[in-house]
């Protein structure tokens, strides 16, 4: 076998090799054992104890350890429990022991105990996990493979390389293993695969991990530049992002996952929020739709917004000249010289048209609004007709006296209260 391991790990970096004490990852110690002083690189061992097949499992672990021991190679040694996991959560053994065993993967790249986590997956892995995923029914990324994946440190470098191949290095190398019998039992579907499927495949397409790999590195070119594309589509504002509609279907759900993922829900998303989200492009103006941590998705004329409510204190307060402070805004109304004001440069009102009673509050039932040069009208239907999106109404700031509104911070002045040529005093109004 030869492995450009440069492309894969860095001089003077610590590997800890993922460590079963199966054929494939003894078979990768070994290899990686023999390169590491050419590069160079520091290695070690990783052994996770996943609970599920008894003493057995433990003794595989009690065989990497003397292994290591008298190979001199340092090994790092954890035990979860996938059956407990497994139960308490609904997921399958082989859910459960993926999970848990990157977790360990995780905790020993990030307490420093190594630089890098290198798995065993091969080429025969490779063709498996796509027709798993394929018959579970899956996109574009479920079809792209076992990758590098280098931003969570784990390498793989027997990716490329053939189950065969593997097996004659162990060999001609006289490398000891131990046997997981449950690799020889179809119940599990993984194994089904790997023992009844692909056998058969590679005896009418011989060279069907070669041609699937290649598929995979098509799909992953296709799959990035799809999701730059719904990336690119979305404006994204503090605590919002905007989807765009329309927008195509082979772009909306890859927009909407990276749209969750952007407000922090990363792993908190599952496919019924996307669903939901999506069929809000079919809904009317204002539906909404909630999501775990906060966030709500809305329909918002000719787009979905997906954002995070805050909520802050909005209790009604006297309104005054200077300083107003209301919620987490700073409101200032600022009296101004009538000689040398620009009224087209702000927000100006009369000052002595403002009751004493007015306060500063957001919307409630019932209030009007007159716009300016006349015409009244429910507060509700102004906001409709300004299109100002409903996730923004309930916390502009009003000035208020009883139901009637006198200003709209930041969009409007009443005609009740505008300047004409008998005002004296002139209030200037801005948010600091």
């Amino acid at each position: 076998m030869n492995i450009d391991l440069t492309t894969l790990v860095k001089p003077n970096q610590t590997v800890a090799v993922a460590l079963s004490g199966g054929s494939d990852s003894m078979a990768l110690l070994h290899y990686m054992k023999s390169n590491a002083e050419k590069f160079p690189f520091t290695l070690i061992a990783l052994n996770v104890e996943h609970g599920i097949r008894g003493q057995d499992s433990k003794l595989d672990t009690a065989f990497v350890k003397d292994f290591c021991d008298k190979a001199n190679i340092p090994v790092l040694l954890y035990e979860v429990d996938c059956v407990k996991k497994a139960e308490n959560e609904g997921l399958s053994l082989e859910q459960s022991a993926r999970i848990l065993r990157y977790e360990c993967f995780y905790n020993a790249i990030e307490s420093g105990k190594c630089d890098l986590v290198a798995t065993a997956h091969h080429a025969d892995d490779n063709t498996e996990s796509v027709l798993f995923n394929l018959f579970r029914g899956t996109g574009m990324k479920g079809v792209s493979g076992i990758k590098q994946n280098f931003e969570n440190k784990i390498i793989r470098p027997f990716l490329s390389i053939d189950k065969y191949e593997i097996e004659q290095y162990v060999k001609a190398n006289n490398i000891p293993f131990v046997t997981d019998q449950t690799n020889f039992c179809d119940d599990y579907t993984r194994n089904f695969l790997r023992l009844n499927v692909i056998p058969k495949i590679k005896e009418v397409f011989p060279e069907a991990n070669k041609s699937i790999r290649r598929f995979c590195e098509i799909a992953i070119d296709e799959d990035e530049f799809l999701d730059e594309l719904a990336k690119s589509s979305l404006s994204i504002e503090k605590d919002a992002i905007k989807i765009p509609l329309p927008l195509h279907k082979a772009l909306l759900s890859r927009a909407v996952i990276i749209a969750l993922k952007e407000l922090g829900l990363s792993k908190d998303w599952e496919k019924i929020h996307v669903d939901g989200i999506k069929e809000l492009s079919l809904l009317n103006n204002g539906s909404k739709f909630s999501l775990p941590k906060g966030i709500t998705a809305i329909k918002e004329y000719d787009a979905i917004v997906l954002y995070k409510e805050h909520l802050t204190d909005c209790t009604p307060k006297e309104f005054k000249i200077g300083e107003n402070s209301f919620g987490n805004k700073i409101l200032i109304a600022k009296v101004v010289d009538k000689n040398s004001v620009n009224l087209k440069d702000g927000f100006y009102l009369d000052a002595d048209k403002i009751p004493s009673t007015a306060v500063i509050r957001t919307k409630q039932e019932g209030d009007l609004f007159t716009k300016f040069g006349g015409g009244t009208k429910s507060l509700g239907d102004y906001f409709t007709d300004k299109k100002i999106p409903l996730r923004n109404r309930a916390s502009i700031p009003l000035i208020a006296n009883g139901n009637e509104i006198l200003y709209i911070f930041d969009v409007a002045i009443s005609d009740n209260v505008k300047v004409d040529d008998t005002t004296s005093t002139i209030i200037k109004l801005y948010q600091k």
